[in-house]
């Protein structure tokens, strides 16, 4: 059951995402008996399934989709978006995740990171079969930046990074995965070449808008609603950029505020206290009109596409990313 029920976008590619699923609750057959309960426990409470969406969407814009070789890319990349959050969740020591425990936290972080390095090995087994190497190639590279920009987040000195330093950061960690679901399908389809640029800067654009809200949602969101816990970036001291403005707002005498956000070690006193800080400041709108300014990129970038359902389904999913509360 996807979390988003309703939702115009998923209209034109319903038997596909009905099948996908099917996929997904399929995975851990076979495996240990542990990976077989963490697949199901993963995939019990589905997510909004918006990359694969995005991928048989941009597969429709090309003259040569094989639905059996689409289905495959999608697979390969939602599982590649799983472990990438189930490693994730072992970094922030999270234990809620769409108001399910985390892997790691009904398990351990020792069955986690294998679980994780499981469904990794599952996306490539997809990708390696895949008829294009240029594919292959951009589900490789999507890896490469998802390790890439978590490194640059876990490794990065305790300071403040500068506007443009978080949007490189996320245009790794996010952005990266949701071109690579656009541009890959329209390359397994065959899409002309316009069409394929369009579908990757869509994509890229969208990721942007979509992490900078979900940033937002973490100190402005209902805990209830978002099925995450708030604040959990306050809690590891990692400013996001509703924090960067924030700071910026104190015209040269944020330093205290700053050091309060990068501190690494809060109680539950202090998340609140900054929680309250940060919503009182322009931070959570400044940050809300950066995501709207991507999500104006997105729109235009669908502009170079044929008109049809499918690029309106599109243009839906971008409202989506920045109108949702989860």
């Amino acid at each position: 059951m996807r979390a988003v029920t309703g939702a115009s976008f998923y209209a034109p590619v319903e038997e596909e995402l009905a099948e996908l699923e099917r996929r997904l609750l399929d995975v851990g057959r076979a495996g240990h008996p542990v990976f077989r309960a963490a697949v199901a426990h993963l995939f019990q409470t589905r997510g909004k399934l918006l990359r694969p969406t995005l991928v048989f969407l941009a597969a429709r814009f090309g003259t040569a989709a094989d639905r059996e070789v689409v289905l495959n890319l999608a697979e390969s990349l939602e599982l590649v978006h799983t472990a990438s959050l189930v490693h994730d969740d072992v970094v922030d020591r999270a234990e809620l995740r769409r108001n399910v425990e985390t892997v790691n936290a009904k398990w351990n972080d020792d069955v986690a990171l294998i679980v994780g390095d499981y469904l990794f090995a599952k996306a490539y087994a997809l990708a390696a079969v895949l008829p294009k190497p240029e594919v292959i190639a951009i589900v490789a590279e999507t890896v490469f930046a998802l390790c890439d920009g978590e490194l640059s987040e876990v490794t990065a000195a305790r300071a403040l990074p500068s506007e443009r330093e978080y949007l490189d950061r996320i245009e790794l960690k996010t952005a990266s995965l949701y071109a690579a679901c656009c541009q890959g399908a329209a390359l397994l389809a065959e899409a002309d070449a316009e069409h394929v640029a369009a579908l990757g800067a869509f994509g890229t654009n969208l990721g942007l808008a979509f992490q900078i809200t979900d940033d937002i949602l973490d100190l402005t969101g209902d805990e209830e609603d978002f099925g995450k816990t708030l604040g959990r970036d306050l809690l590891e001291g990692m400013p996001t950029l509703p924090m960067i403005y924030a700071v910026a707002e104190r015209d040269g005498s944020g330093g205290a505020l700053a050091s309060r956000i990068l501190a690494p070690a809060k109680n539950e006193e202090e998340v609140r206290g900054l929680l309250a800080e940060i919503r009182d400041s322009s931070g959570p709108e400044r940050a809300r009109q950066r995501a709207l300014a991507f999500h104006g990129a997105a729109v235009r970038a669908l502009e170079q596409l044929p008109a049809r359902a499918e690029r309106d389904a599109l243009r839906d999913v971008a409202d989506f990313v920045v109108s949702r509360v989860r």
